[in-house]
């Protein structure tokens, strides 16, 4: 019964060639490229931009994740050292919630250059250049946070060599969406 079901499927007539046999037609036109292959090697696509910042600019400042929207309003050089000779900045950010139940917080943010990762810190109080910070909730749809983000850079991390990304991607039971962009200069 089962090899009753396994047959070689027949073309019709009405589809071959007119005087060829059902296998003499493959074998004398040569193989085709599928469609999508064949435009990829004759059209190759321009590798992507290096995002500069430019299309946050255009879409008024706002980066657009799935569940969220996030806007850099500046960046800011705080006055108090951490320690190590660390110098510290200041991301100052606002993040609407396009759903109910976005939780916010500092340790979201992250910043990146030439593979070095840097986690947010954690700063008891705000020094007077980068205050308010950024304070950890839970947002509805159509609500807002905002505040200062606040991190370490190391005595050897050199930004000027490489540019500084931040990223964002909060926490969330099923994921959501991270979104990047090019860091300006501190001001201040």
């Amino acid at each position: 019964l089962m090899l009753g079901q396994c047959r070689r499927q027949e073309i019709p007539p009405s589809a071959r060639a007119p005087g060829t046999r059902p296998g003499a037609r493959a074998a004398a036109e040569p193989a085709a490229a599928p469609p999508a292959v064949a435009a990829r090697a004759a059209d190759p696509a321009p590798p992507p931009a290096p995002d500069d910042g430019k299309k946050d600019r255009e879409n008024g400042g706002w980066l657009d994740g799935n569940i969220y929207r996030l806007r850099l309003d500046a960046v800011r050089a705080c006055p108090d050292a951490a320690a190590d000779g660390a110098a510290r900045v200041g991301v100052v950010v606002r993040v609407a919630a396009k759903t109910d139940g976005l939780f916010v917080a500092p340790r979201d943010f992250k910043l990146e250059s030439g593979g070095v990762i840097l986690e947010s810190a954690v700063a008891a109080k705000a020094a007077a250049g980068c205050a308010p910070l950024l304070v950890p909730r839970s947002l509805r749809a159509g609500k807002a946070a905002d505040g200062v983000v606040v991190f370490d850079l190391p005595a050897g991390f050199n930004p000027d060599r490489r540019p500084v990304k931040i990223t964002y991607q909060p926490t969330r039971w099923g994921g959501a969406h991270r979104v990047e962009t090019v860091l300006p200069p501190p001001s201040g």
